[in-house]
């Protein structure tokens, strides 16, 4: 009898990049439901691996930990203790998600029998594809990341299914958000989440601000503004845009935005963790686009929206930008039509 199959995803961060990675591992954990899959996840991103139902086990690789073991033999303990871990596994298949040199690392020193990754013209550091055995290549036409990455599962044998994504939810953070919404009173609502990783995918707060007045006094919706660490000043910004209903500020943890997106009627952001958290719960989003493509990084469903200002430079998947964001120079007009025919359709639907 042959013994199960055993699988490795890698996908170290970020938190966007890995709920794009979630499709192609439903479709593994589907296709073998008895197989072991395991998830080599960093340090910093490992928190939302918990929220996911059917990972078997969830190995956590420590890059800071690394960064300072290299140069001193006496603590290298925790990368070696790591891979010995991984190759104890025996893994038939790892999957490189990532594409990076040290990712395409890993799955070399997991040992695994078959290593599948990206081709030369998809990776991010063009060594990694040395390491791989099965690659997909470049797709004829521009192709979300999502279909991409369920492309280098279906190199196992693996098959598409539909499976939505259920994430496992602390009570204590259902009591947390629930709570924030009954003191609001609030029972629809949109969310604005104005950061972003990057600097140049920041859309200005002033406009944001703007975007939520209008939305209060025109759509009659009121609007929570979400924040993360560091990211106060832009609801202060915001604040000062709205001549009536004064905004609603939650700041909260990632994994709280789950049960708040769920009740939303709309998260409106820029190509970021929660938009993209807002697209795997099947929340309704316009996105705001700017450096980087919505072809490729765009919402999952065909009746989301999206905004961008075509330039020679946009998509240039750049963190800074040199000419002050152009590309994000996008009318509050453009935005609110495009919330309003979002939530026309989503109003067919209910």
């Amino acid at each position: 009898m042959n013994s199960p199959l055993k699988i490795l995803v890698i996908r170290l961060s970020s938190l966007g990049d890995i709920l794009h990675t979630l499709p192609a591992f439903f479709d593994l954990r589907n296709s073998f439901p008895d197989a072991k899959i395991d998830w080599l996840v960093g340090s910093s991103s490992s928190f939302l691996l918990s929220t996911v139902r059917g990972i078997d086990t969830i190995h956590v690789f420590d890059k800071d930990a690394v960064r300072i073991s290299l140069p001193d033999r006496s603590t290298r303990y925790p990368i070696r203790k790591l891979i010995r871990t991984l190759r104890a596994e025996k893994y038939d298949y790892s999957i490189d998600f990532q594409g990076l040199l040290k990712t395409a690392l890993l799955g070399f020193l997991s040992g695994a029998t078959t290593r599948i990754g990206f081709s030369k013209d998809l990776v991010r550091e063009k060594p990694a594809h040395w390491f791989y055995q099965r690659t997909i290549p470049p797709p004829k036409e521009p192709l979300h990341i999502l279909a991409q990455n369920r492309r280098l599962a279906e190199l196992t044998g693996a098959y598409p299914a539909i499976v939505p994504f259920e994430p496992v939810v602390a009570e204590e953070d259902l009591r947390v958000v629930d709570s924030l919404i009954q003191k609001e009173g609030l029972s629809k609502f949109a969310v604005i989440n104005p950061g972003g990783g990057w600097p140049s995918k920041i859309w200005k707060p002033e406009c944001y601000g703007r975007l939520a007045d209008r939305i209060q006094r025109e759509l009659k919706l009121p609007v929570v503004v979400t924040t993360g660490p560091g990211e106060e000043n832009l609801y202060d910004i915001m604040s000062a845009q709205c001549s009536e209903k004064p905004l609603i500020h939650f700041q909260i943890p990632f994994l709280q935005l789950i049960p708040l997106l769920k009740k939303a009627q709309l998260l409106i952001g820029a190509d970021t963790g929660p938009f993209h958290l807002a697209c795997a719960l099947g929340t309704a989003v316009v996105g705001i686009f700017g450096p980087t493509s919505p072809v490729r990084n765009g919402p999952w469903n065909d009746k989301d929206e999206i905004v961008t200002h075509a330039m020679h430079c946009s998509f240039c998947y750049k963190r800074e930008c040199p000419t002050e964001n152009a590309c994000m120079d996008i009318p509050v007009d453009e935005v609110i039509t495009a919330v309003t025919r979002r939530l026309a359709k989503a109003d067919k639907l209910s």
